[in-house]
């Protein structure tokens, strides 16, 4: 399994499989040495079992690659909330985050989330740098770290398949390609308190890799906290794009008691511009607890 130092984290990548490889059928050694999660107890966790068997049956329609990296240079971040004592409200505020954070309560942590989401077109709102960043992760919001992967688009057109431990700086995945309107699907999990896997697939190109990368030094997962978000990162020298709207499907963590919860059950986080009053990324929640929308209704 080669490794690889990029800044503070350590990477993982795993030889490709067989032609005509099947997960679904595959013993456990030969899943661990690809790198494929085991599947869950269909007893003990049915619903992640089921969702196991339905993200795994399509593999053998993808490609699957081996990906090659590069550090980004801007930083993702903590939810900063624009008003304290809110945590666990129906909705919030926040000058970073909108979508939904789950929380979990005492007893247990979240270590698995999936789901998946449209990767949006952005246009500039000004002349600086705008990034809308597509996540799914856990913690961030009362923990000091983010365990999370996603997409970041640029007003320039540029779109970087990421993940991500922070405080640790992001890293893309140099060869995965992305364009506007492709839908991502991830599964990303603890499999340690300081080491996480993850898979990603483009359902549009129907391609499809995966790793597994460690914390940085000193940090470690709390599991306090689990979400679907768009995010401005790295402000306020970055601004959100109009991106018009992002579609979270299917998104659900999974506790280490077996326990899954759609993450539209959690807190609604509205984002707010700098003047702090006005709206620019909205979440809308219909009728299935594990499907949102996410909208920018800036100026």
């Amino acid at each position: 399994m080669p490794k690889k130092t990029l800044g503070s984290i350590v990477v993982h990548t795993f030889p490709l499989p067989a032609k005509g490889f099947d997960p679904l059928t595959a013993p456990l050694k030969d899943l661990e040495r690809h790198g494929f999660p085991p599947r869950p107890d269909h007893i003990k966790m049915p619903q992640a079992a089921a969702k196991w068997v339905n993200a795994f049956s399509r593999y053998s329609k993808f490609k699957h690659i081996t990906p090659k990296f590069k550090l980004l240079p801007h930083h993702h971040g903590l939810n900063r909330r624009t008003q304290k004592g809110t945590v666990g409200d129906v909705n919030a505020t926040s000058e970073n985050w909108s979508g939904s954070v789950l929380f979990i309560g005492s007893g247990d942590s979240f270590k698995w989330i999936s789901g998946s989401w449209t990767v949006p077109h952005a246009y500039p709102t000004t002349k600086s740098t705008t990034i809308a960043s597509v996540w799914l992760g856990i913690d961030g919001d009362g923990s000091p770290d983010v365990m999370q992967a996603g997409t970041d688009t640029l007003a320039d057109g540029t779109i970087w398949p990421w993940f991500e431990w922070f405080p640790a700086y992001p890293v893309g995945i140099d060869n995965f390609p992305v364009s506007p309107g492709d839908v991502i699907y991830l599964l990303l999990c603890a499999t340690s308190s300081t080491t996480a896997w993850m898979s990603i697939g483009n359902l549009t190109s129907m391609q499809y890799t995966n790793l597994s990368f460690s914390a940085p030094d000193g940090t470690t997962l709390v599991g306090n906290c689990a979400e679907a978000v768009v995010e401005r990162p790295g402000i306020p020298s970055v601004v959100l794009p109009r991106y018009g709207e992002v579609f979270f499907d299917d998104t659900t963590a999974w506790t280490a008691n077996g326990l899954g919860f759609d993450i539209g059950l959690g807190t609604a986080m509205f984002m707010l511009a700098d003047d702090g009053v006005t709206t620019i990324s909205t979440p809308t929640f219909e009728g299935d607890t594990d499907s949102f929308k996410v909208a920018y209704t800036g100026p």
